[in-house]
């Protein structure tokens, strides 16, 4: 108990020739933890009880928030102990294309880290990380093993991109025979069409895809379905059809003069210039918005030779885009505006000359809702600018699904009837990625999209053949011959985060990565960083004499705590516990040491002073298992 020593009575007396210290339940230990090893902490076992799943969404919140469920600290570790090998296999598993998202990812592992909590400092570089296990990669390409063998059913995927592609994975390794049917000249979607070149480099994107189509996976590029074939014949000729199309139809506000030339939107924009060659833009270019898509429409035009200037009816704070990005593009010569949104484009001849702008201020929301804004009276002025860029968002495009399908599947404002679910109106049908969520990120479709992957071979199969437990094994013995821990310390909780290395902005062009990554060392540093999370460090009540050799070490206040009890739910999963207070706890409960997992920083220094061996190491993972 922080700020208190507490006087703690010892009753122990022997039963059955052994000692316990308390009158209390025997299997008492057995109920306090969350996960235990079977037969004493010597062999792995699976569970699929939810306090083990509750415990890893609660301690393990960098996996919990990445919707593709990566194993972040497995990975983590690997890159700390210079396995980058292992580390990009990890990551394939459940992320599918792991050096392209060490690049653009949108991270909501790192707001979720607890290294970025308050006082912690920042997060750990999770994102860099994964790209340096790319980086350093030694043998690429890396093809994962299929769980089944052929099942002779067959699967179309319409659309190429992120979603499509993870979903054809996955199906593949499920032993589904997968075609991919893309209407542009080459698979990839926005990671060819809208990200430039100098965020993510075209060589990557082949080989990640490659990875896919190694698979067996047939992607079948210039097929336009909705003309031929049509999304009917295919459901006819399919087993199953999966619609992964993304969100083409472009958002665009309408206000007076948008018909000027020189006005267009942001994929149309990346598109021309990453897919056609595209090399031309105005003198003066005016984005609007404040997301990613901003971001690549900005840059790109200023390596174009424009002058640039984003305007964006939020604050600064507001704006959705990667850490550190806004920051490069002001160095790069771009200029920002906030809290500024168009009205009206001027021109003469029919081409655009400039905008009408008003000042904004946020408006509260009601609710978790984000803040919204307003117009503020009396505050338009005028803008030059010869081409204006709207990167105001984006929906799906549904008009290549017609005939009687449209009816079924399409609402009457373009989007789909069954809106984000996977399921559709028609049977062997489903949608996956932003074709069904809406405009979302990279991460966010790839999940998505191997959700979709299990409903489909649930469909197909009529059983769910793989399902995940929790996987509990036996971790570090910092004692007997060869003993060792997890290589923690205090001190590594001061290391600061390290930056990316970047080229100068004199010598960014086009083509050449901005970023350049970590070396080996660098990359390990950063890694080292990480919690290690995944590790359960644990007091065995029963064998606990009370020594206090483990309060003596503990490194954070309040990692180890005296308590009372605990606090459960109904299902058994823990809530909390009641510290214990002098004068006021029962004695039954008296003697009990309990290791906060929120608070421990894994460096197992309490396992190693512990002369009776009363604290075991865990590492906690959920695992995919075979059910057929």
């Amino acid at each position: 108990m922080p700020g208190a020593r507490v006087q703690r009575a010892h009753c122990s007396h022997r039963v059955g020739g052994s000692v316990n210290r308390r009158s209390g339940n025997p299997e008492d230990f057995k109920r306090a933890t969350a996960l235990s090893l079977d037969a004493g902490g010597d062999r792995p076992v699976t569970s699929a009880s939810p306090q083990d799943f509750d415990w890893l969404a609660k301690n393990v919140p960098c996996r919990t928030a990445c919707p593709a469920g990566t194993d972040i600290p497995g990975y983590l570790e690997a890159v700390y102990e210079g396995r980058f090998d292992d580390a990009y296999r990890i990551n394939l598993r459940d992320n599918v294309f792991p050096g392209i998202l060490g690049r653009v990812c949108s991270r909501p592992c790192e707001d979720a880290c607890r290294h970025g909590r308050a006082g912690n400092g920042d997060p750990v570089a999770i994102c860099f990380s994964k790209r340096s296990a790319a980086d350093h990669l030694a043998r690429p390409p890396v093809v994962p093993t299929p769980w089944f063998g052929a099942t002779g059913r067959r699967v179309a995927v319409v659309g190429a991109g992120v979603a499509g592609l993870a979903c054809a994975r996955e199906l593949a390794l499920l032993g589904h025979a997968v075609t991919v049917l893309e209407k542009h000249e080459r698979p990839g979607g926005m990671l060819n069409q809208g990200i430039p070149a100098f965020r993510l480099p075209r060589a990557l994107v082949d080989r990640e895809i490659g990875q896919v189509t190694a698979l067996g996976v047939d992607v079948r590029c210039g097929v336009e379905v909705g003309t031929d074939p049509s999304l009917e014949a295919l459901a006819a000729d399919f087993d199953a059809v999966v619609m992964a199309a993304g969100t083409l139809r472009p958002n665009v506000p309408d206000l007076p003069g948008l018909d000027h030339a020189g006005s267009e939107h942001g994929l149309r924009f990346l598109f021309e210039v990453n897919e056609r060659g595209r090399r031309e833009v105005g003198r003066r270019v005016a984005v609007i918005g404040g997301g990613y898509t901003a971001m690549d429409c900005a840059r790109t035009a200023l390596r174009l030779g424009a002058e640039v200037t984003v305007h964006y009816r939020r604050s600064r704070e507001d704006m959705v885009v990667l850490p550190g990005e806004l920051e490069e593009f002001l160095s790069e010569g771009g200029r920002l505006e906030n809290n500024v949104t168009p009205t009206a484009l001027t021109g003469g001849a029919g081409r655009v000359a400039g905008l009408v702008m008003v000042c904004t201020r946020r408006v509260a929301a009601d609710g978790p809702a984000r803040a919204g804004f307003e117009p503020i009276p009396d505050s338009e002025f005028e803008v030059e600018a010869d081409h204006v860029i709207w990167a105001t968002g984006q929906y799906p495009d549904a008009t290549w699904i017609r005939g009687t399908l449209s009816e079924t599947l399409v609402a009457r404002d373009g989007w789909l009837r069954s809106g984000s679910r996977i399921r559709t109106g028609l049977r062997n049908v489903f949608a996956a990625g932003d074709f069904a969520l809406g405009a979302t990120t990279l991460i966010q479709a790839i999940g998505h999209a191997r959700e979709c992957a299990g409903a489909v071979d649930g469909f197909l199969m009529g059983t769910d053949r793989l399902a995940t437990r929790v996987l509990v094994e036996p971790a570090f013995r910092s004692k007997g011959p060869g003993g060792r821990t997890t290589g923690r310390t205090s001190a590594m909780n001061a290391i600061p985060i390290h930056p990316m290395p970047v080229l100068p902005p004199a010598d960014r062009s086009f083509d050449v990565e901005v970023e350049t990554g970590y070396e080996d060392g660098t990359a390990r540093a950063a890694a080292s960083r990480c919690y290690l999370c995944h590790y359960k460090f644990e007091i065995d009540d029963s064998r606990c004499v009370l020594c206090d050799e483990c309060i003596k070490v503990k490194p954070v206040a309040g990692c180890i705590v005296e308590i009372a009890g605990l606090h459960r739910d109904e299902e058994g999963r823990i809530t909390g516990y009641d510290p214990v207070e002098p004068g006021k706890t029962d004695s039954l409960y008296y003697n009990r040491l309990w290791i906060d997992q929120d608070q421990c920083i894994r460096c197992g220094q309490c396992e190693a002073v512990c002369p009776v061996d009363a604290i075991t190491i865990q590492k906690v993972s959920p695992v995919t298992e075979r059910t057929v």
